[in-house]
């Protein structure tokens, strides 16, 4: 009776074991970077290593392999991801691009949320910095990997060659107004928007829900002896400051202080400010590349180039392989494809390349606007973001 027992638990530890042994197998691929596995006394490669991300395959080798993957998952902070995937799934039959726009502030919390429950849904990551939070956090915590080819890094402009991700395009915050009324930029110097003329007449996206538009102005904190310098070009007279810190959080200040009409999104802005038919039109501060709906959707609007100080600071769009990617394959297939590929003409960055959307790539230039040489940008400056975005924020609520 007594040996009975003992070979019953005998069988029954084996059988658990057995169970533990196949769970590790099934879920090699989702341990969180930089673990390893043991079995059978052997440690196995960790995900990283198997992505090889550090090779540069050609497009040929990466689509025999991402057939048998099938298909690739993309969380994007743009819609014009869907005509990336039409011309992809036509380049390359056999792999579905499942797409999903989703802003960047959504998109990060939703990446954390996932990856935290140990699901690891995505694959490729297209997501702007977010004042600092991506590069600082999600690629710090090797949420998100870097994957530049070799043959494609080659033809980056050198500011970009050494980017957190894939460099994709940059844009910027500018200030919009409508043709039919102005001949010409009826603004020319930050400070004129705090001017009585436009009291409730500027339109932005609302700063506290909008990355891009925060970010603006915690770059008009960090560059506030520019800011000084323009207010005493406007006005001839040293700037006073009333209970700020600098002209940067000055001008924050008077400018909400000015009711600026705050809406959800960016096509809001360029919809209210070039729509046809107005006899009063507010100016808008929005992205630049919503200057392809001039002609997209007939809207009568141009943006100032000539800002005082500067323009504004560039605001870049990157790709990145999410952790633990399931579809590696097609995850690289999909980035290189979206690059332009090594000559620059593959389909998949022609959504992209219109007007106020800069290519990061020497070789992609669109004659039609100014080079980047040409552009009068603050430098982009991730760490400061990062360290100063509550304090604006938390400004920007007791201000509004």
């Amino acid at each position: 009776m007594k040996e009975k027992k003992v070979k019953k638990h005998f069988i029954l530890m084996m059988i658990l074991l057995s169970f533990v042994f196949t769970a590790c197998s099934q879920n090699e691929n989702i341990l969180p970077s930089g673990a390893e596995q043991m079995v059978t006394g052997e440690k196995k490669p960790i995900w990283i290593e198997n992505a090889k991300l550090n090779e540069t395959e050609t497009p040929e080798e990466l689509y025999e392999k991402a057939k048998q993957e099938g298909k690739v998952v993309v969380y994007s902070q743009s819609s014009r991801i869907m005509d990336v995937k039409s011309s992809f799934e036509k380049q390359y039959p056999g792999i579905k691009v499942e797409a999903y726009d989703i802003s960047t502030n959504e998109m990060i919390e939703k990446l954390i949320r996932e990856q935290e429950a140990g699901l690891y849904n995505v694959d490729v990551v297209f997501i702007k910095d977010s004042g600092g939070m991506v590069s600082n956090e999600l690629v710090k915590d090797k949420r998100l990997h870097r994957y530049v080819p070799r043959d494609i890094e080659d033809k980056l402009g050198e500011q970009f060659k050494d980017s957190p991700g894939y460099p994709y395009y940059f844009s910027s915050r500018v200030v919009f107004y409508n043709t039919e009324i102005y001949d010409e930029a009826p603004v020319s110097n930050w400070w004129d928007l705090t001017d009585p003329k436009w009291k409730s007449k500027v339109v932005i996206d609302d700063p506290l829900l909008s990355a891009d538009m925060l970010e603006l102005l915690v770059a008009f904190v960090q560059n506030s002896e520019d800011m000084a310098a323009a207010y005493k070009e406007k006005y001839g007279e040293e700037l006073q400051l009333n209970d700020t810190e600098n002209a940067g959080y000055e001008f924050i200040k008077r400018f909400l202080g000015n009711n600026p009409i705050l809406v959800k999104s960016t096509d809001d802005v360029v919809e209210a400010v070039g729509a046809p038919g107005q006899s009063e039109p507010p100016l808008g501060i929005s992205t630049s590349s919503k200057a392809r709906y001039i002609e997209d959707e007939g809207l009568k609007m141009s943006y100032i180039y000539d800002m005082s100080p500067k323009m504004s600071i560039p605001t870049t769009a990157y790709l990145y392989v999410a952790d633990q990617a399931a579809n590696i394959n097609a995850a690289k297939l999909m980035i290189r494809w979206m690059a332009g590929e090594a000559d620059g003409k593959g389909e998949g960055f022609s959504p992209f390349n219109v007007l106020g959307s800069w290519s990061t790539r020497a070789d992609i230039i669109l004659e039609e606007q100014p080079l980047i040489k040409d552009l009068n940008l603050w430098s982009y400056d991730a760490d400061f973001y990062y360290k100063n975005i509550q304090k604006v924020k938390d400004f920007i609520l007791m201000n509004q």
